[in-house]
């Protein structure tokens, strides 16, 4: 699976070091797309911005829209998987697996960042990234996207099944 951002993305809404060595971020960035944006978005939709994001380029870099006659503003995807992206990155990217152990890079010079530190910028992050996605939800509801059912109900009443 490719990754849909990169670590410039990130870059323009979280402050993150620049490196060369981006396997850790694009693995939080797999893990972003697959367990924190794909069930938002639904199955359906997720699979077709894969095959083909340079199709969805107002969901995914956001536009402004008109409902209603009232002009809003679609933040995109992007912005809510760098979010979500980034939050897994400061909480996870510091535990590395090694043939001896999982081991927290450390170094004489600095100090690692506190478990609790870690935690309040992961929820804020995700918090963000939640706050970020109704905005994208309000775009993919009132422009009738017709990929998007991740957030519609079902007509009706009760459904029971005989089990047995």
């Amino acid at each position: 699976m490719q990754p849909l951002i990169t670590r410039n993305d990130i870059a323009r809404y979280r402050q993150i070091a620049k490196t060369p060595h981006d396997d850790k971020l694009n693995e939080q960035i797999l893990d972003a797309q697959l367990l924190d944006l794909q069930p938002l978005i639904g199955e359906r939709l997720f699979n077709k911005v894969l095959q083909a994001p340079e199709e969805y380029s107002d969901l995914l870099d956001g536009c402004i829209y008109e409902h209603d006659g009232i002009s809003y503003t679609n933040y995109g995807l992007t912005m809510v998987l760098t979010y979500f992206a980034f939050a897994r990155y400061m909480m996870f990217s510091s535990v590395i697996d090694t043939p001896f152990s999982v081991v927290e890079k450390l170094n004489d010079s600095s100090r690692p960042a506190e478990a609790s530190a870690k935690k309040n910028i992961y929820t804020l992050n995700r918090e963000a990234a939640n706050q970020v996605w109704d905005n994208v939800k309000n775009y993919l509801v009132r422009t009738g996207h017709p990929d998007y059912t991740a957030g519609k109900t079902r007509q009706g009443g009760f459904r029971f099944e005989k089990i047995g």
